[in-house]
């Protein structure tokens, strides 16, 4: 009809439901078979994602609900599905249902002997090697024992064999130990000892120089931050509380619970910590959590109590999901909080501009926009990220972060005002999409399997890397905009290490998330924090 002007698309925002009454059945050594109920959407589910602990595992057409899927006997696999439409709307996970796959055959051989085991002292720190042993079907890993105690735990797969090197640390100077390494395989057959090696400590410690147990806690300890008169918060993510102890780890109490926190059955609830540079007069407590329907950043003040009626609401609208929520606050030396946000298990987001998910922002104290942020009006600083949830400033004022892979490479990034860093059509340096002009390429990868790493600290321009998967902290030095003299310390001692934060006094907070980190049930772990002293090299 003449005159008439045409209607304007409008564009679909809204995601479908979460997929609901996920069941497994027919579970073997290799496969099992997954259904669901369909999902909802007010313009029509497309496709749904498959998932197992945070990783994606492969895609249905929306008429699909029952897929048969490859497992690896022996190892716990948690599975979830996210429903999605056709605008790339992804909706919050269904139910996790866990697995473990039985064996196809029963296995009693042991694995041989390690044989060759050598050790080598500089200072304080000894490192081994040896040879690999060999299994009738494979050796999984290695257990490290220092004068008979077991010391470390180095594990891997047939597909990927464990390391056969480790790095002890901290020891006493001018000291004899004795090593030994214990072979095992998948089904818990273990290896005799190997023949002992003797090893003499050095005069002097020069980079980690020991370590010692602060507390535990039931919860898991995430967020945490030291404040200038010394006293040590942090946060319990699936409590909602934040704690405050002395250094040694006496006087533990809760100031308060985070108002309007949730959980999210995986890695939601109050997450990273930060205090405002000039925290001795205004006393402001920054906080990550997430709620019922995003992730955000708040501020309280301090006094000794969380005074929740000061609470200012800084950003809200950060993708939430059961894991991509990124979480983690840190000050620059340019006043501003940069904070690291996941992609919600959404990836398009990591590239979308108007979205803050799968970014590293940067806001004012006040939460308003710096007026030198590359987008105007946006808090985004960087983009193209995954699930960021390590960040820390060299000496120079560049911006560090640490990434979790799907399941290549994890990623350690110097983030440049504006960058890009291609998630999802790049991970780590894998595929033809790495190369593609304006992604930034990450300064340092690591295999999943031994790293997925979340915090980072640096201290005197050395870097600090807590893994979960790996179990392990890495060291490395940074030398212009290089990682060298990569080391990798307490590999399988503590368990899955999660949060990695520098002390007023020049050393390091480092706290565990070993038990209970996958859902959101409050006091369900065993986790411990610990203070590590540093040398001067």
């Amino acid at each position: 009809m003449a005159g008439v002007m045409p209607v304007a698309a409008v564009a679909d925002t809204q995601p479908p439901s979460a997929p609901v009454g996920l069941t497994a059945r027919d579970l073997t050594c290799s496969t099992v078979t997954l259904s669901w109920s369909a999902a909802t959407d007010n313009v029509g589910v497309a496709f749904y994602d498959l998932y197992h602990d945070g990783q994606a595992i492969g895609s249905t057409t929306a008429d699909v609900r029952t897929i048969t899927l490859g497992v690896i006997a022996g190892a716990r696999w948690g599975f979830y599905v996210n429903a999605r439409d056709a605008a790339g709307n992804v909706s919050q996970a269904s139910n996790t249902v866990s697995v473990t796959p039985p064996f196809c055959s029963t296995d009693t051989v042991a694995p041989t002997v390690p044989a060759g085991l050598t050790g080598h002292a500089a200072g304080t720190v000894v490192t081994l090697r040896w040879t690999a042993a060999t299994d009738n079907v494979a050796v999984t890993g290695y257990d490290v024992l220092r004068n008979g105690v077991k010391v470390g735990a180095l594990t891997g797969s047939a597909a990927t064999p464990p390391d056969t090197t480790f790095t002890d640390v901290g020891l006493a100077a001018d000291t004899d130990y004795s090593y030994a390494v214990v072979a095992r395989d998948a089904q818990g057959n273990t290896s005799a000892p190997s023949a002992a090696v003797s090893v003499h400590t050095g005069t002097a410690c020069a980079a980690v120089c020991g370590i010692a147990q602060v507390t535990t806690e039931r919860d898991l300890p995430w967020g945490l931050v030291q404040l200038p008169d010394g006293t040590v918060l942090y946060g319990q993510r699936d409590l909602f509380t934040i704690q405050a102890m002395a250094p040694d780890g006496t006087g533990k109490h809760s100031i308060g619970k985070v108002p309007d926190a949730a959980g999210t059955n995986g890695e939601g609830g109050v997450l990273g910590l930060a205090i405002s540079p000039s925290f001795a007069s205004d006393h402001w407590l920054y906080v990550y959590h997430t709620t019922a329907t995003d992730n955000r950043i708040v501020r309280f003040q301090y006094d000794g109590t969380l005074r929740t009626a000061t609470r200012q609401i800084l950003v809200t609208g950060i993708p939430r999901n059961k894991y991509h929520n990124g979480g983690r606050l840190r000050f620059g030396p340019d006043g501003k909080l940069y904070a690291a946000a996941g992609d919600g298990q959404d990836p398009d987001q990591a590239q979308d501009l108007t979205n803050l998910g799968g970014k590293v922002l940067r806001l004012n104290p006040d939460g308003s926009v710096p007026a030198d942020n590359p987008f105007p009006g946006s808090v985004v600083w960087s983009y193209g990220h995954r699930n960021p949830q390590g960040l820390a400033f060299d000496s120079q004022g560049r911006l560090w972060e640490q990434e979790f892979g799907n399941n290549v490479m994890d990623e350690t990034n110097l983030v440049v005002k504006g960058g890009n860093y291609g998630w999802p059509a790049c991970e780590g340096t894998i595929g033809d999409a790495c190369g593609t002009a304006g992604f930034v390429a990450p300064v340092q990868t690591y295999p999943v399997a031994s790293a997925s790493c979340s915090g980072i600290a640096i201290v005197r321009d050395v870097l600090y890397i807590a893994c979960l998967r790996g179990t392990r902290l890495y060291r490395a030095v940074i030398d212009g905009d290089r990682l060298t003299d990569i080391q990798q310390y307490y590999v399988g001692t503590y368990g899955r290490l999660r949060t990695v934060e520098p002390a007023v006094d020049g050393n390091l907070w480092l706290t565990t998330s070993t038990r209970g980190d996958k859902d959101s049930t409050p006091q369900n772990s065993n986790e411990k924090i610990f203070k590590i002293t540093l040398g001067d090299g």
